[in-house]
């Protein structure tokens, strides 16, 4: 039987508005908190970056904010200056918009006080960044605190402390509504479609000091005094110019020169409203494939027709929602409300009876009463708005053990791990990647699952989660595409624990809380008659993950809402909240040419690092200043072209002699490069078979005089022939011939010196230790005033990266390469200074290093921080299993030109001989010793001491590895 939810014994957790605010010390403030001053508990302000969230590190944060950004007095000027330029706040500040002051500010934390935390169902949450439970936010409750929206104050002016009868506290969310009818971001269903709100135009109507009303010309030439967003709303108040309330529509009274264009806004209306719209219906598509979008802008006509709805996730059927923490309640997704909104009562009159002053919430402070408005005194217009000062949230999370707590917001944190696709939760669909298979379509392969099923608990310390298999399953994938038909039918009884490194989910089946989907017709389980529902049946939002494979689906666009239970299969994804930041460059390179960004050098020992290191016979690098002028580089004489220092990475690997091999190149400077051999003339690798390990270690640089071979990246290119071209390449290779550092093997071909194939052995003590990388080098027309070309040659098999800057893809990210990001230091590359050697040695010494999770777009600012250490252990426990099989692919295939190097490094058991395979089979086992016991002596590190779930996947790489010993 499938575990059922427990009821949790967390201790009972008081409302809201009775929670004391949480001051600086041993909290970690996060983006969108809402924070105070401690020294005024009437100023309420949102977190737009701090210094632990590197998405919010875009540089130049000016840019994002039409007022100058102030700076707190205890912040000092030159960090200050550095904010502006990087946008990284300095540690132990964060940047603060205020709510009240209409400023934003960059502020110390000490400073400041936690008063709530924003989630959203769907948000993964922890208690802290060391845990290694993570859970999952199923339900939130929020009340608030309001003040009257007439009594903000103007832009410059600070909100005084309300006066008590007219502050209204513990305030649930659930009796509130959004002051406008439309808001930016919002689903809506037109006929067929499904949109999302872009931009909203309103018409204005304000009051005049004289009583007068009118509906001005141009919004836009509204200068709002006390608006807490870029739009107008009730209760704003105003300053324009005479010609907009001269032509605009009078409603009460007429224009009167004498009067002031000042006022208060008393009521907006929308005439017009952008949409994206997202899809269609899948019914509809069936019918007519094709069918034109509706209008881009919608008027009234439209949205006011008996086709349009709009998505409401306010109510639902309670018997189909998940379970509260003491087992009884059921959990409501109620609408956002969020600091600085503007709100009305749902129902003002009942409100009015309950909030009369007479109650005292459990904190002590007067609860507050709502004084009405009556519409006789405001010329028949609701003035009864309010905006929200604070927000005090509880949430009910679903942690990995399938334990539910309720808990307060601010007491947990958003789980900094969340992006780490090995990571998953209950009710997820995954696949196994055991036993995979698949068929060829037009020459590319599609990945048909062994195993489909859905996690019913995580073990998250062991990272084994706990999977109930479906029966007979069909589901095939073509790349990330699933392939119809797709069934998951019925679940086994019984379940497995299996490593979550054995398991990988899919956004084309899994769905997330809080995903907005369409819905295939049929699809809905339990059916017995239609659905008794006035709107589209077909859309709604998944607010449930059951453990049964089945999908809760709330159709918040019919009426009434109600909720559905569908099969994974049985929907598609409309709109998440992950694309709305599809406009981002996913690979985290900026293009920005006019900004400084993060480095792959940006570390504290970057000047440190290119030490002398001396040829593997004693000698100098070869080259002298002279040396590397080219023709065009000759009219300059501004740049120093000596070549830098090497890093002394001998220690990390004891390789063979590596006694130079190589051709002479003077007679072959003087003739053109030879043009791409045909594939007539390649060898076309036939299947592995054991070799005799070679007896000779090999040359550590080597000029071959057969064809390159037909899998080197670059084979297609055309090659230059230009003198000043081969010069300089003759000049690398004079480099390379006499300063590679050991572990590293570089080939060329006299047919084509443009192309080079690199293998390097990983430095020890990293994850990467004893295992072959190799990557295809191209030298283009354009070298050297453009940096090489660079391929990786990946061998994880589609199950993720093995570094953060090397991509299964083959991308390799480096600044030296122009693929990563550059800083004031200028680590481009530079036709005068650089070098491939520079290159190589930058990979060995920045790419493969002990904890590759820092390597991570804006992650090295936090290697010391304790808080990323769990999640930096994770990164290498999952790259050393992954290096390990690196080896067993090298050994098993024909690795062109370095067979016979690879059959000595690892195999051969001469005098002298490095012998890596042992040692790699040797430090394996040291590792599952260590970690097999199941002890928590010491932190894991993921390099010495791993988890249960990495350790089945190591010990299987152990017998690949002791099978490879075997045959040789």
């Amino acid at each position: 039987m499938p575990p059922q939810p427990q009821p949790s014994h967390h201790p009972t957790v008081s409302s809201p508005s009775s929670l004391p605010m949480q001051s600086a010390p041993h909290v970690v403030f996060c983006v969108e908190d809402t924070v105070g001053l401690q020294d005024d508990p009437f100023s309420v302000g949102i977190i737009d970056r701090s210094f632990g969230d590197v998405d919010s590190h875009e540089p130049r944060p000016q840019r994002d904010y039409p007022e100058d950004i102030g700076c707190h007095g205890e912040v000092p000027a030159p960090a200050f200056a550095s904010f502006l330029k990087d946008g990284i706040p300095p540690r132990g500040t964060v940047l603060v918009t205020w709510q009240t002051q209409a400023k934003t500010e960059l502020v110390p934390e000490a400073k400041l006080q936690l008063l709530d935390r924003a989630f959203y169902v769907g948000d993964v949450v922890k208690r802290r960044a060391d845990d290694h439970m993570s859970g999952t936010v199923i339900g939130t409750s929020t009340a608030c605190t309001l003040v009257p929206a007439p009594l903000v104050p103007g832009e410059h002016e600070h909100i005084p402390a309300p006066p008590e009868d007219r502050s209204i506290r513990n305030v649930p969310a659930a009796e509130l509504t959004n002051v406008h009818e439309f808001v930016e971001g919002a689903l809506v269903v037109y006929g067929d479609w499904v949109g999302r709100i872009e931009y909203v135009y309103d018409e204005v109507a304000v009051r005049l000091s004289n009583n007068s009303v009118v509906v001005v010309e141009n919004p836009g030439d509204l200068n709002a005094e006390n608006a807490t967003g870029e739009r107008l709303s009730v209760g704003d108040t105003f300053k324009t110019k005479k010609g907009n309330l001269r032509r605009g529509r009078w409603t009460f009274g007429a224009y009167d020169p004498s009067v002031l264009p000042v006022g208060l806004v008393v009521e907006t209306r929308v005439t017009e409203m952008d949409v994206q719209w997202l899809a269609r219906s899948i019914g509809a598509r069936n019918i007519t494939l094709f069918a034109e979008e509706p209008p881009a802008t919608l008027g009234r006509d439209e949205f006011e027709s008996s086709t349009f709805y709009k998505y409401d996730a306010a109510a639902g059927l309670a018997a189909t929602l998940p379970l509260s923490a003491n087992g009884l309640d059921r959990l409501y997704h109620i609408a956002d409300v969020t600091v600085g909104d503007r709100v009305r009562f749902k129902d003002l009159a009942g409100a009015a009876v309950k909030y009369d002053g007479a109650a005292v919430p459990p904190s002590g402070s007067p609860q507050g009463r709502l004084t009405r408005i009556p519409r006789t005194e405001s010329l028949g217009y609701d003035l009864n708005v309010f905006l929200v000062m604070h927000t005090y949230t509880q949430v009910a999370v679903q942690w990995q053990d399938l334990s539910i707590t309720n808990d307060i917001s601010s007491s947990l944190m958003p789980d900094p791990n969340v992006g780490d696709d090995d990571e998953v939760w209950p009710g997820e669909v995954v696949f196994s990647k055991e036993g995979r298979t698949g068929d060829d379509v037009d020459g590319l392969s599609t990945n048909k699952p062994s195993k489909v099923g859905v996690v019913q608990a995580v073990k998250s310390r062991d990272r084994i989660a706990t999977v109930r298999w479906f029966k007979n399953p069909s589901v095939e994938f073509f790349g990330s595409v699933l392939l119809p038909p797709v069934t998951t039918g019925e679940l086994n009884e019984t379940s497995e624990d299996v490593s979550l490194y054995d398991i990988y989910s899919s956004t084309a089946l899994t769905r997330r809380r809080n995903d907005f989907v369409l819905i295939y017709p049929d699809s809905i389980q339990g059916l017995h008659a239609p659905l008794n529902v006035d709107g589209p049946d077909w859309f709604g939002e998944v607010i449930d993950l059951g453990l049964d494979g089945k999908l809760t689906v709330r159709l918040g666009a019919a009426k009434p809402v109600i909720d559905v239970k569908v099969p994974y299969e049985g929907v598609t994804l409309a709109w998440s909240s992950d694309m709305a930041d599809d406009y981002l460059d996913m690979d985290g390179f900026s293009t920005t040419s006019d900004v400084d960004s993060h480095s792959d050098f940006d570390s504290a020992s970057f000047n440190e690092m290119w030490i002398e290191y001396e040829g593997m016979d004693g000698e100098q690098p070869v080259g002298d200043e002279g040396d590397w002028s080219t023709e065009e580089e000759e009219e300059s004489d501004d740049d120093d072209a000596s070549m830098p220092d090497l890093i002394d990475i001998s220690n990390h690997l004891d390789t063979a002699k590596t006694t130079p091999e190589t051709k002479s190149l003077a007679a072959k400077e003087e003739q053109p490069t030879a043009q791409p051999a045909s594939p007539m003339q390649v060898d076309s690798p036939g299947p592995w078979e054991p070799r005799q390990p070679p007896t000779e270690g090999p040359a550590s640089f080597s000029i071959l005089d057969t064809p390159p071979p037909q899998s080197h990246h670059y084979i297609s290119q055309s090659s230059a022939s230009s003198s000043t071209f081969v010069r300089r390449i003759a000049k690398e290779h004079k480099i390379l011939r006499t300063s590679l550092p050991p572990g590293i093997f570089v080939r060329t071909w006299e047919s084509r010196l443009d192309l080079l194939r690199v293998l390097v052995i990983g430095p020890n003590d990293t994850p990467y230790e004893y295992a072959p990388f190799v990557i295809d080098f191209h030298l283009g027309s354009t070298y050297p005033h453009a940096a090489p070309e660079a391929f990786f040659h990946s061998w994880t098999q589609g199950n993720g990266p093995v570094n953060p800057n090397l991509y299964e893809d083959g991308k390799i990210c480096l600044s030296l390469l122009g693929t990563w990001h550059t800083d004031e230091r200028n680590e481009s590359w530079s036709q005068a200074k650089s070098t491939l050697l520079q290159v190589l040695v930058s990979i060995m010494g920045l790419v493969l290093v002990k904890e590759p999770y820092y390597n991570e777009a804006g992650y090295d600012v936090h290697r010391l921080a304790p808080e990323t250490k769990l999640s930096s252990a994770l990164y290498t426990e999952r790259a050393y299993f992954r290096a390990r099989a690196f080896i067993t692919h090298a050994l098993t295939n024909d690795v062109a030109p370095f067979q016979e190097a690879l059959e000595y490094l690892y195999r051969s058991q001469a005098d002298g001989a490095p012998r890596l395979l042992d040692k790699a089979i040797e430090a394996a086992k040291d590792i599952v010793e260590q970690s097999a016991d199941g002890k928590e002596e010491g932190q894991r590190d993921g390099l010495r001491k791993i988890s249960l779930g990495a350790l089945v996947m190591l010990k299987r790489q152990i017998e690949k590895l002791e099978a490879l010993k075997a045959v040789g």
